[in-house]
């Protein structure tokens, strides 16, 4: 019987492997999988793999944008977590409120948030998630405007997604540094850069990664007036955000087509890619 109760619990940990693997490709798979694993850890009256699951649902939706889902489940895994004195777990369950803080607005309780899960991560030296949080926390910095440390977030980022030798951490913080680079005027290097990133992103078979470097090659693209290869970057970008249902991604891209045809002089399709943005930022409280 004890046997059998821990080829369970190898099966409840083998699926929520497979499903954070997955989430790249198949997010509402990975959704499955990991309400099957909470299924299967609850039978087993297992705090800490409850704690897991409910953790990794919760970042299931932040990035689907269903808030306040990711929300109460974040809380219920912190509350397992702390019974159980699980430091990293804590970490991880904060990570995703972190993200729901900074997607919704609330830059400087989301900063709060990424600060306390870096110096977690740090202690355990997990890189993998510490390149995770220096992504974000580049993120959160641009969002208010500190350029400068930004960069050095993206690029402690860089350096930890290579210890971790995990390219798709590597090519996620390259995404916001060719932006950045564009924003300065350097076209050269953020087209460099941001090519490089799709090329990692389709060795990998990171496909929600692409969206977000395509996006960023339309966004070079429209800097160099070649409006047709952005509208085709835009595009492709946005048909993978809605397979993903990446709420955020959708209004980002929206926004972006939005702008671009207004470049064009296309005011009518303009304006209804515009309102898309619209609706989607006030459907999800983006």
């Amino acid at each position: 019987m004890a046997q059998s109760s821990t080829e369970t619990k190898d099966e409840v940990i083998s699926l929520l492997n497979q499903a954070y693997k997955g989430r790249i490709s198949n997010l509402k798979l990975s959704i499955t999988s990991t309400e099957y694993a909470l299924k299967i850890s609850k039978k087993l009256s297992d705090d800490a793999l409850i704690g897991k699951c409910l953790s990794q649902l919760s970042l299931f939706y932040m990035i689907m944008g269903e808030h306040d889902r990711s929300m109460n489940l974040s809380n219920e895994a912190i509350a397992y977590f702390k019974q159980l004195n699980d430091e990293k777990g804590v970490a991880d369950a904060k990570y995703n409120i972190a993200g729901i803080h900074y997607k919704t607005n609330n830059f400087h309780l989301g900063l709060v948030y990424l600060i306390d899960c870096l110096n977690t991560y740090r202690k355990f030296e997990d890189y993998h998630n510490e390149a995770r949080v220096q992504k974000s926390l580049g993120t959160v910095f641009e969002y208010i405007g500190d350029q400068k440390n930004a960069i050095k977030a993206y690029e402690s980022a860089i350096t930890a997604g290579q210890t971790a030798n995990d390219l798709n951490l590597v090519s996620n913080a390259y995404n916001p540094l060719s932006g950045i680079y564009l924003k300065q005027g350097n076209i050269e290097k953020a087209m460099s850069l941001i090519k490089e990133s799709i090329q990692m992103k389709q060795a990998s078979g990171d496909i929600r990664g692409l969206a977000f470097a395509l996006y960023g090659r339309g966004k070079v693209n429209t800097s160099l007036k070649k409006y047709s290869e952005a509208d085709d970057d835009y595009k492709r970008a946005l048909a993978i955000h809605q397979e993903m249902g990446d709420h955020l991604g959708i209004a980002m891209t929206y926004r972006k087509i939005g702008l671009l045809y207004f470049k064009m002089r296309l005011f009518t399709k303009a304006k209804k890619a515009l309102n898309d943005a619209l609706k989607v930022s006030h459907d999800y409280n983006i």
